[in-house]
Order: C-alpha cells, then sequence, then structure tokens
C-alpha cells in the first residue's frame, strides 16, 4: 500500500494464513512488494506488518526444508537474505509493527526493520526459535541479533532457541515498543514515521547508510561463505532427524485441535 502522494508512507502486509510462513513463492512476493518501495521516491517510511491474527509470521515452512537439493536450498536462503539486506539498508525508517508470534524467520524480517514495535500477549512470542527445532544458526543473525541486544543475552537465548513475550523483548532490546492493543501501535508507528519523514532525506539517509556500513561490508562478504557453510549445516543429518521430528509435532497438534 502506498500513499498518493510525495512524502507518502508505505505499508507492507503479509497476508498467508493460517501463520504467515515463508515459501519461496511467498519470499519473492515479499521481495517483489519491497522492490516496489525502494522504487517510489516520495516514501519516507515503512510499515510491515501482517492481516494473519495471532502471528506476524511464523518462519519458514518447515517441509520445505526436508530432503531439499542442494540448489533449492541455495536459491530459497539466498532470497530470503536477499530480502532481509534490502529491508535492512532502506534509505528510510523502518518499523515491524507485531501484533502476534514472530518466530524465525518472522523475527529476521522484523530484525531487519529499523524499529520493531509489539502488541503485549501472553500467546504473541518472539525470537529466533531455530535452535529448539534443531536447526543452528548463521554468523550474521546471531551478529546481528547480538548487536540489538547483547553477547551474553544472544547466548542465552539463540543456544536454547527460547522464543519470549513482548515485555521481555523490550527489556532486552530487541522490541523498541510495547502496546496493549494494535490500535495502540499502528497509531505509535504513524506518528514515529511522520515525524522522522519531517526530518532532513538526504541527511537522514546518508547517517543511516553510515551506522550499517560495517555490517552490510561484513554480510556481503560472507554472502557465499555462509551459504556454504549452511547448507552443510542443513543437510546434516541431525537437522533434518529433527526436522522432521517438529514437522511430525506440529501434525500431530494440529489433528488433536480438530
Amino acid at each position: 500500500e502506498l500513499g498518493p502522494k510525495a512524502g507518502c508512507l508505505a505499508k507492507i502486509t503479509m497476508n498467508s494464513p493460517k501463520a504467515n510462513t515463508f515459501t519461496y513463492a511467498s519470499l519473492q512476493a515479499l521481495g517483489e512488494a519491497v522492490a516496489e518501495v525502494e522504487a517510489q521516491k516520495g516514501v519516507r517510511g515503512l510499515v510491515l506488518d501482517s492481516a494473519v491474527d495471532g502471528f506476524f509470521s511464523g518462519g519458514f515452512n518447515l517441509p520445505i526444508f526436508q530432503k531439499i537439493s542442494q540448489e533449492d536450498f541455495m536459491q530459497l536462503w539466498s532470497l530470503g537474505k536477499h530480502i532481509f539486506r534490502r529491508i535492512y539498508s532502506l534509505p528510510v525508517p523502518s518499523v515491524a509493527a507485531i501484533d502476534g508470534h514472530a518466530l524465525g524467520l518472522g523475527c529476521v524480517m522484523a530484525m531487519a526493520c529499523q524499529q520493531r514495535y509489539m502488541v503485549i500477549g501472553a500467546k504473541k512470542l518472539i525470537g529466533l526459535n531455530e535452535v529448539a527445532v534443531g536447526m543452528p544458526l548463521p554468523e550474521w543473525l546471531a551478529v546481528r541479533f547480538r548487536d540489538l541486544t547483547s553477547m551474553r543475552t544472544a547466548e542465552d537465548l539463540l543456544a536454547s532457541g527460547t522464543a519470549i513475550t513482548a515485555p521481555r523483548a523490550h527489556q532486552i532490546g530487541l522490541i523498541d515498543e510495547v502496546f496493549t492493543s494494535k490500535d495502540e501501535m499502528n497509531a505509535a508507528a504513524m506518528d514515529f514515521l511522520w515525524k522522522r519523514a519531517a526530518i532532513s532525506y538526504y541527511a537522514q539517509s546518508e547517517t543511516l547508510k553510515n551506522l550499517r556500513r560495517g555490517f552490510l561490508d561484513y554480510f556481503d562478504a560472507e554472502f557465499e561463505r555462509d551459504n556454504a557453510r549452511f547448507w552443510i549445516a542443513m543437510s546434516h543429518p541431525s537437522t533434518q532427524q529433527c526436522i522432521d521430528r517438529a514437522i511430525a509435532q506440529l501434525a500431530a497438534k494440529s489433528k488433536a485441535k480438530k
């Protein structure tokens, strides 16, 4: 969604029931939406949110990784990383507006945004829970999480694959603001972005570029090496066994609810 005039704000809404889980096709759609925002010269801010009740995003659709070929994995993993980079390097401020679970790749996309706002709720968790599923985390993602929180927090939460509530995420720096309702959060996101839109676009965008250069230089230099290392990790028998087990557990839970 794009505003009608120069100096507008953009919003990308993920809407892939039941949990906004990512496949190659949905990642492509997200990438195309980000590209559209990039192409609009009048955009001064972006909101990334969800239309799916209870979920910002549940991350990757796990069955996609079962017995995946190296070629298919490389295409999928590279696409996800390219989208993360494009959101992270946008020349305008961005807000992830989270009302529901933001897990795995859902948390990654939120971490690509400059700000993360989240509605409080016992059934609304955020985190890089890959290790809990049996999948290791890549170095660049651990670095991004560590930069937002701390080394000690990263070692605690990432190595255990723990997802946490909004207040806890706010306490450690993963979430910037917490709210009691979606309307309150959306209003705050708009207020933040319009205030930032009033600041010089050139000065702001150049400063953001300077702040992010170090991480992006590292990210780009490690891009292909990370792909190779992560393919070894994802194709490891232990990882595949854990993915099979997680899918079976999810299927059992879904059957029990019916």
